[in-house]
């Protein structure tokens, strides 16, 4: 049975990741440094990938799934930087110089490094060739781990870069958005909009870009990828998919935005399509309806529910 090295593990595409590589038929190692209830099939290494412990890992797995980072499009914690610096760019160096040639490694970038779609004065999806404008420091240390890549992968195994759109569904990470309006929509609480409720978002699915990651390792495929739907929803979309899931309307307030906020996302996925098929719609109210499920509600002290996450 093949070994398969999941970064990463205990995160949000991780899970799903696993999940799927473990009903695929591979023998899945799991590495992150935060503890996780891994599942019966799955092998657990709790380590940083600074550790020692990485580097003969890597040379015992047939492929590597490269997912940890630090997340957080609007981090601005004083630290950030090195963060990024050392879990972005400095992690994927370890993978990508520490596994050997010849096994194929999938590496997560993001689609931020695009700086958003139409940014050009013309209305069109992201396409892979096209120049990059990261905004930010996350979205700049996404194009260094693509530029550590391109500089150290150049043996006969497959190195596949994605770079997934807003990613949404069971398990999402609390700080973004879905997650934070249902939380707030349960609470009885406001839901903040950034910058307005036109600005539009490309959403995919999370259990889908898990297989679409996983059909790209299987295939031997090379190069950049983007993981999206093609399709683009209103952030006014959002709200009221999240209404329609909790039942009621909540109120919305429209803040300011931020500048490294992007007016639109979207994706150009012939490519996707091409290689393995693409991605599958999926409703977005089925969509905030799974996510919904799946994130815990206790209640508050004062007898209102809020959202809980692990």
């Amino acid at each position: 049975m093949p070994r398969l090295l999941v970064t990463g593990a205990a995160g949000f595409i991780g899970r799903h990741v696993v999940a799927a590589a473990t009903a695929d038929g591979w023998e899945v190692v799991g590495l992150d440094r935060r503890r996780w209830a891994a599942g019966p099939a799955e092998h657990a290494v709790v380590a940083d990938l600074h550790d020692a412990v990485t580097r003969p890992l890597l040379t015992e797995v047939d492929a590597v799934v490269h997912l940890a980072g630090a997340p957080g499009v609007r981090d601005d914690r004083p630290d950030v930087a090195r963060r990024r610096w050392s879990d972005n760019v400095g992690a994927t160096a370890v993978v990508a110089e520490g596994l050997p040639r010849d096994r194929p490694l999938l590496v997560a970038s993001s689609s931020s490094v695009y700086g958003g779609a139409g940014r050009v004065g013309r209305h069109r999806p992201c396409h892979e060739d096209e120049p990059l404008a990261p905004r930010g420091g996350y979205a700049r240390s996404k194009v260094a781990v693509e530029q550590v890549l391109a500089r150290t992968r150049t043996g006969p195994g497959p190195t596949v870069v994605v770079r997934p759109f807003t990613v949404a569904g069971e398990g999402q990470r609390p700080d973004m958005a879905l997650a934070r309006w249902l939380a707030a929509a349960r609470a009885g609480q406001p839901i903040e909009v950034f910058g307005s409720l036109d600005r539009r978002r490309d959403v995919t699915d999370v259990r889908e870009v898990a297989a679409a990651m996983l059909r790209l390792l299987d295939g031997g495929h090379h190069g950049t990828f983007n993981l999206g739907s093609g399709t683009t929803h209103s952030l006014g979309d959002h709200v009221d998919a999240v209404a329609a899931v909790v039942g009621r309307r909540p109120e919305v307030r429209v803040v300011a935005s931020h500048r490294r906020e992007v007016a639109t996302t979207w994706a150009d996925t012939t490519r996707l399509e091409t290689a393995v098929g693409g991605l599958a719609a999926t409703s977005l109210v089925d969509l905030v309806a799974r996510q919904a499920t799946a994130q815990p509600v206790v209640e508050h002290a004062g007898g209102r529910p809020v959202a809980a996450h692990p």
